[in-house]
């Protein structure tokens, strides 16, 4: 199995209950967060049947959730009008490391509010604000928080997981009034530095800008995650 994967593996058991849902399919749920479909999806074993569709939206609205996701590290073809995003695992390749950085930067873990606060400011008319403040409050005690301050003002942040020999980050947020000063970038840096013996990896969407940002920091693609997400199954055409 690819190494990064099995990070994921340790990092979901942070959050989230595994069972078998049926031949193909395997149910991660996380019921302290409902609403937060990356820890309330099928992962797929193989690609899974009609039937085995069918199921998953019962179960699905018989938990009285109006979202299903599926995961797979392969694509599936058949996939009933879900809509298919595609996340690339990106492993940063040191001998092509290229950091710009800012140096007036100071480092440390952000209080809990700082993180709700950006969260809301930044994904609240997306995701609404509840969800927002409920998903750093479930996070903030389990896992590493970065945060990048400027003139004493949280200018972004991020957060990474170890396990083994490599790291994950994710979750990187730059606060709109402090772009283009090399914030992210600097934030990478930062854990590049706490994780000096490790292997560094991301994920970025395959089709988004971000992805070319990291490729010119020196991330290379080695992995990908298919999705197959609907945000309100009653639309679904079945």
């Amino acid at each position: 199995m690819i190494k990064t994967r099995l990070v994921e593996d340790e990092f979901d058991k942070l959050f989230v209950i595994k069972k078998r849902f049926s031949e193909n399919l395997i149910k991660r749920e996380d019921n302290l967060l409902k609403d937060k479909y990356d820890f309330n999806a099928f992962e797929c074993i193989n690609p899974f049947t009609y039937q085995e569709f069918l199921d998953a939206l019962k179960y699905q609205k018989d938990r009285k959730d109006n979202f299903i996701k599926f995961e797979s590290y392969f694509p599936i073809k058949e996939h009933y009008g879900l809509e298919e995003n595609v996340t690339l695992t990106m492993l940063l390749d040191n001998d092509l490391l290229n950091l710009n950085t800012n140096n007036n930067l100071i480092f440390k873990k952000p209080e809990i509010d700082e993180l709700i606060n950006i969260e809301i400011k930044h994904y609240g008319k997306l995701y609404g604000e509840d969800f927002c403040r409920n998903n750093i409050i479930r996070q903030y005690p389990l896992i590493d928080y970065i945060g990048a301050y400027l003139d004493n003002k949280m200018a972004g942040a991020l957060y990474y997981f170890s396990f083994e020999d490599y790291t994950c980050l994710d979750g990187l947020i730059v606060d709109e009034d402090y772009r283009n000063r090399y914030i992210a970038s600097s934030l990478i840096n930062e854990v590049i530095e706490r994780n000096k013996n490790n292997k560094i990896f991301l994920h970025a969407e395959d089709d988004d800008t971000p992805k070319l940002m990291y490729e010119k920091m020196g991330f290379k693609e080695v992995d990908k995650i298919y999705e197959y997400i609907s945000t309100n199954i009653d639309d679904l055409k079945l």
